[in-house]
């Protein structure tokens, strides 16, 4: 079973509770994990690995590009030489492959 991870991104990540160390209320109403109890005025938040690992993937992966301008720069090369000729069987083909995977 995963934990749910919400927000994740710009403001941080807002993890579930663990499943090792539930969160629990505390009679002053804060939360504290594994039962101890919230010091007043401030909570402490431990992320695992693997959140950061998240984390660090998220942030090089927003350094990339979102169009590879090389490629497109291909294509469009290929296009105006009349040196790209596609085959309608091949993406018809994978068309019908990615329907039926979604459906």
């Amino acid at each position: 079973m995963a934990d749910k991870i919400n927000g994740y991104g710009k403001t941080g990540p807002e993890i579930g509770a663990a499943r090792s160390q539930p969160v629990r209320r505390t009679p002053s109403g804060t939360q504290a994990a594994g039962g101890a109890r919230a010091a007043e005025g401030g909570d402490a938040v431990e992320i695992t690995g693997t959140a950061a690992r998240l984390k660090a993937i998220e942030a090089r992966l927003a350094s990339l590009p979102d169009v590879d301008q090389a490629r497109v720069n291909a294509l469009r090369d290929r296009l105006a030489s009349g040196d790209y000729h596609p085959d309608p069987a091949r993406i018809a083909a994978k068309l019908i492959r990615m329907e039926k995977e979604l459906g």
